[in-house]
């Protein structure tokens, strides 16, 4: 992922799990930056192809949360961010990390 802006409206947080995860009922795009409070958003999970930074990640393999406000990227620093999926109370898989640096 390339450098976001501070405040930028529009931007996408992707995860791509590879697999066939459209049976989860719940998708939460965990946002961190390096100072402050962890933030959570609800994400999807698109049932179409997407090309992203070259790559096509397949449909319901990944979640995507577009950021909404000036308020979803409001520090200018280093950040990361994950996807947590709900299957079920028994059944809950969370992502790697990726990180990304947010310019003022």
């Amino acid at each position: 992922m390339s450098d976001l802006n501070k405040g930028e409206i529009g931007q996408l947080l992707i995860i791509n799990f590879g697999e066939d995860i459209s049976a989860a009922t719940e998708a939460i795009m965990i946002v961190q930056p390096q100072v402050g409070t962890t933030k959570e958003f609800v994400a999807t999970i698109p049932n179409t192809p997407l090309v992203f930074n070259g790559e096509t990640l397949n449909a319901d393999e990944y979640v995507l949360y577009t950021t909404v406000s000036e308020e979803d990227i409001d520090y200018a620093g280093r950040w990361r961010y994950k996807a947590k999926l709900t299957f079920s109370s028994a059944d809950v898989r969370q992502s790697n990390f990726n990180k990304f640096r947010v310019l003022n």
